[in-house]
């Protein structure tokens, strides 16, 4: 698949996407979210991390670590500051 039809398929699925993050189970949030973050382009990665941070209350402490690593991550990809609520 090439970029661009990655792009065209994010745009009619950006929603399903976060679909998936904010009814998926905690424990399979973190696998989700890593795989749904290799897709992300600058115009839809500030949603991506308010819903991480929407689901952060459910996590263990392990878990909420590791997807602030991620969030992290994305926020430095995109040259992103730090999202305030």
């Amino acid at each position: 698949m090439t970029a661009r039809q990655i792009t065209i398929l994010l745009n009619s699925e950006e929603k399903n996407m976060f679909e998936i993050l904010l009814t998926c189970k905690p424990e399979e949030l973190q696998q989700n979210a890593e795989q749904i973050s290799t897709y992300l382009e600058s115009k839809n990665a500030e949603e991506f991390i308010r819903i991480l941070k929407k689901r952060v209350p459910e996590l263990t402490v392990i878990q909420e670590k590791k997807l602030h690593k991620l969030g992290r991550q994305v926020l430095k990809r995109f040259n992103m500051k730090p999202i305030k609520d």
